[in-house]
């Protein structure tokens, strides 16, 4: 569920806007919260950004727009439409964008992702489109086969949209306060961007340092900002010495200290450690999410 100021962020779109197509030419039904405030679904969303491309792309009026989404909505209701759902499902997508990327075309990379975002759920995109994306564009480039110059454009392209989702979703000062980083020398950030959504989309507040962030001064940093936990990513196997070293000397400071630590280089710790380790899958953050906030 999204409130008016979210939808009005991710689609780019004047709240009254939203309001006169909702008022005026009854193109979506918002639900209503007890106190009579407007939430809008998935679905709402997704009506939205279909009307927009019809008018701005497309030259339709408001009002053709609207007569053409209904009709298609009982068309599909009489003959189902088969929507991908599962990941193996975008394998085009994927390979559309990645040639693009081949090609180091940042705006045929954009128009795609803009066309994804208008077709699918955002966390489609995210987890199913471009999480495959870019462990096909990491393989290429350690085996030689991709410049690095092409994965940094389109690692540039994702950080900037994930950013753009980042302030969307409210925040719950009843919930523990959360750090993202990755330690230093640790420049794939990706897991941790979308770890940081998910746990912005629950209503976390999230403190997001990213990259390659040093040791020193993180313990005072910490207890400035009444962090309880601190999500750790990291890519690389060797690195967990150096992952429980930051473990170690930040609850020196910080006794009460939780940790989660995720991404492809993590190793199972032990059961007594004060930190949670966690695939990269958001079906895995959600299990963890009640051990969380204990």
């Amino acid at each position: 569920m999204y409130n008016i100021k979210a939808v009005s962020k991710i689609l780019d779109m004047p709240t009254v806007t939203i309001r006169a197509w909702e008022t005026r030419y009854e193109a979506i039904t918002p639900e209503r919260t007890d106190s009579g405030h407007r939430v809008y679904t998935e679905e709402n969303l997704n009506d939205l950004k279909w009307l927009k491309k019809q008018v701005h792309d497309n030259g339709l009026n408001v009002s053709q727009a609207v007569k053409l989404l209904k009709a298609k909505k009982e068309q599909s209701e009489v003959v189902p439409i088969e929507t991908p759902l599962r990941r193996e499902g975008f394998e085009a997508q994927v390979q559309e964008l990645y040639e693009a990327v081949l090609d180091l075309n940042a705006d045929k990379c954009n128009f795609l992702l803009d066309l994804y975002f208008t077709q699918f759920p955002y966390k489609t995109v995210f987890f199913s489109i471009i999480v495959p994306l870019m462990y096909k564009v990491g393989t290429a480039w350690e085996r030689g086969e991709l410049h690095v110059a092409k994965e940094h454009m389109i690692s540039n392209i994702v950080m900037q949209r994930s950013l753009k989702f980042f302030s969307i979703f409210e925040t719950s000062p009843s919930l523990p306060k959360v750090m993202a980083i990755c330690p230093s020398g640790e420049q794939h950030q990706l897991g941790l961007i979308l770890f940081t959504l998910f746990l912005r989309e629950k209503h976390y507040p999230v403190y997001y340092i990213g990259a390659d962030t040093p040791l020193e001064g993180l313990g005072e940093l910490i207890n400035e900002k009444g962090i309880e936990i601190v999500a750790l990513s990291t890519s690389r196997i060797e690195d967990e010495p150096l992952i429980q070293s930051y473990i170690n000397t930040l609850q020196i400071k910080n006794p009460n200290l939780k940790f989660i630590v995720g991404g492809l280089g993590v190793k199972k710790s032990k059961a007594d450690s004060p930190r949670w380790d966690i695939a990269p899958t958001d079906k895995e953050w959600l299990n963890n999410l009640p051990e969380l906030i204990k």
